[in-house]
């Protein structure tokens, strides 16, 4: 299952710019591996804010929750981080089914 992930990371005011980035470059590592093993689809840092996009592609709902849990950055900071999860499918999917409702099988 294709899934748009957006993560908001709000870290708390007691910890320094130093500290976010030490753990973010833990994630950014576990991302990157992921990348290279086909999980993420794509992945996007929004430029100006501590938010990143991306497409992930997962086996099921339960999968999903298991993944984002053990992501470096929950374990590390998991409550300064807001995520929003879409189920998502391949627009070319939803083209054939208009398709089919237009013109018939």
């Amino acid at each position: 299952m294709l899934y748009f992930l957006r993560a908001e990371v709000q870290p708390p005011d007691s910890m320094s710019a130093a500290e976010l980035r030490r753990h973010w470059n833990e994630e950014a590592k576990a991302a990157l591996k992921a990348m290279e093993a086909g999980a993420i689809k794509g992945l996007w840092k929004v430029c100006g804010q501590r938010v990143v996009v991306g497409v992930v592609d997962l086996p099921d709902n339960d999968m999903l929750d298991q993944v984002l849990d053990g992501l470096p950055i929950m374990q590390s900071m998991g409550s300064a981080v807001t995520w929003e999860v879409l189920p998502v499918r391949p627009y070319e999917h939803f083209a054939e089914d208009l398709r089919k409702a237009v013109e018939g099988a």
